[in-house]
């Protein structure tokens, strides 16, 4: 994937940008492949922001601090996943959303790329799937809108068919731990 991720991010800059659904399941493989995620986008000079759980953000973080600068870690901006997603006590589509806007203004990052990674997580007992549908709706308008890169990361194990081919429906491209599939 160190090679597949940044030919993936190239190709979806000369596009309009690009909304990647990540079916992930295995944990190491997943952090790897938010390392070269990360990477790649300094390298070309990207703001990247990252939402992650409080388990795996400080696993992340130990991976890429020794790779990166201080200029370069200016722009790296890591949210709690929970915080974000939860904000308002429920998994609202708009409050993520208005949330991200109200934090970035991205017209303003010019010649300066724009790339997201979400890692989506909801407990067991919550029935969201109607939610989360919306939600990658209105991140696919940005994407169109803003010409951004955006992952959104699932637990593979907890993403029932119905609701992966749903959002399919609403993503370029499927990437797994180890593959990258147009959808």
């Amino acid at each position: 994937m160190e090679q597949k991720i940044p030919e993936l991010m190239s190709k979806i800059k000369k596009d309009s940008g690009g909304h990647i659904v990540y079916l992930t399941e295995q944990t190491q493989l997943y952090i790897d492949n938010v390392v070269v995620f990360i990477l790649d986008g300094l390298k070309t000079r990207d703001h990247v922001v990252i939402v992650e759980n409080k388990r795996l953000t400080p696993l992340i973080w130990k991976r890429i601090s020794p790779l990166m600068s201080e200029e370069e870690l200016a722009n790296v901006y890591f949210f709690d996943s929970f915080t974000l997603y939860w904000k308002k006590g429920d998994f609202l589509p708009n409050t993520i959303v208005e949330y991200l806007q109200e934090k970035f203004d991205i017209s303003t990052f010019g010649e300066q790329g724009f790339r997201t990674w979400g890692h989506i997580e909801w407990s067991t007992q919550d029935d969201l799937e109607d939610e989360l549908v919306l939600y990658e709706q209105k991140v696919d308008r940005l994407i169109t809108d803003y010409k951004l890169i955006a992952v959104c990361a699932y637990d593979a194990k907890r993403v029932a068919s119905h609701l992966q081919n749903q959002l399919g429906l609403y993503h370029d491209y499927l990437m797994k731990d180890n593959q990258i599939i147009s959808l």
